[in-house]
């Protein structure tokens, strides 16, 4: 028997939802993860024994049932994430059928509030203007698949609203900070630009904050009295050449030169499909994420600020502390 609330996290191998783990174990709170058979959690192996394992998937409800029993509050932080075609199927029914069992689970079994983990690529808006929690959602070409999963998944969490579960969104900007392997492709960003194996940098702007930011701005939420409301968590909007910058300084060599644009782009898209099929790997660069990375994105934080008066993470001190766990 639990003397406190329990509280369930999925996606607890990912690296937001490892990151959530540990805050709310370093908080005191009661911790059920669930974890899929092949699910890696040797990232939270220091506090492994103080956190409660249940074996489920989202996409298997009778798991569920077991998972869900006697638990007050949920953070749902699992999702796929793809800008390739071999992603698609999984993508569409992890995040929103996914999604949808966490929604009716929580219905049934009374569950206090919920906490879904979205993305700014679920709020939509164009380049160049300011892109705030109001901004209407409407399919453009610069729409992702990845996008439209996490805005499908959030309809399910308002159909959950409305059948009276307390729930509460956060769109969390790209999330950079120390994490585990599921945060590979950021490590490897840093390395190749530490080696200075990285020439190019995209033209566009985007919307960054810290892994424990969005936790802790998740955390408070959850505590919270706000209900059906959702929230934009990023630090500040940065060019991915001022970023590139500064992982080069924190990093000590020099920064990437070259502008990958629009049309040079097109030229390492293909080169990069082409390297993909010929070494058998997982794609870097895709038609999808270059369309995003060339164009400049800008998020409002004014929400979550006045919300909490949410002080951030100084960006500089988020990168420095990354620069400082690889060895190049």
């Amino acid at each position: 028997l639990y003397l406190c609330a329990m509280v369930l996290v999925t996606g607890a191998s990912g690296f937001l939802g490892g990151e959530l783990v540990k805050q709310l174990v370093a908080n005191g709170e009661s911790v059920r993860v669930i974890k899929r058979a092949n699910s890696n959690l040797t990232y939270l192996q220091n506090i492994i024994h103080k956190i409660d394992i249940v074996e489920a998937d989202i996409l298997d409800v009778p798991s569920l049932e077991i998972a869900f029993e006697g638990v007050e509050k949920i953070y749902h932080s699992a999702a796929v994430i793809g800008y390739d075609v071999s992603y698609y199927d999984a993508m569409y029914k992890t995040n929103i059928e996914g999604t949808a069992n966490v929604v009716n689970m929580a219905l049934d079994k009374g569950v206090k509030k919920l906490l879904h983990v979205s993305s700014i690529a679920a709020i939509g808006g164009k380049p160049n203007e300011m892109i705030d929690e109001e901004s209407k959602w409407e399919k453009n070409e610069w729409t992702t698949h990845y996008g439209i999963t996490k805005m499908l998944a959030e309809r399910e969490v308002y159909r959950g609203i409305s059948e009276g579960l307390d729930a509460v969104i956060v769109n969390p900007g790209i999330i950079i900070g120390i994490g585990n392997d599921e945060h590979k492709s950021l490590i490897q960003l840093f390395k190749r630009i530490a080696n200075k194996k990285m020439p190019f940098y995209t033209t566009g702007t985007n919307g960054f904050i810290d892994v424990e930011d969005v936790v802790k701005a998740s955390i408070q939420l959850m505590n919270s009295t706000v209900s059906a409301e959702r929230f934009i968590l990023i630090n500040e909007n940065i060019s991915f050449k001022n970023y590139f910058e500064k992982i080069a300084k924190a990093t000590n060599v020099e920064a990437p030169k070259k502008a990958l644009n629009k049309t040079n782009g097109r030229f390492f898209v293909f080169a990069d499909w082409f390297l993909s099929k010929l070494n058998n790997r997982k794609r870097g660069l895709t038609k999808e994420n270059l369309k995003v990375s060339v164009e400049n994105f800008s998020y409002s934080n004014q929400k979550i600020k006045e919300q909490f008066n949410f002080n951030f993470i100084d960006f500089d001190e988020t990168i420095a502390k990354i620069a400082s766990t690889i060895n190049k």
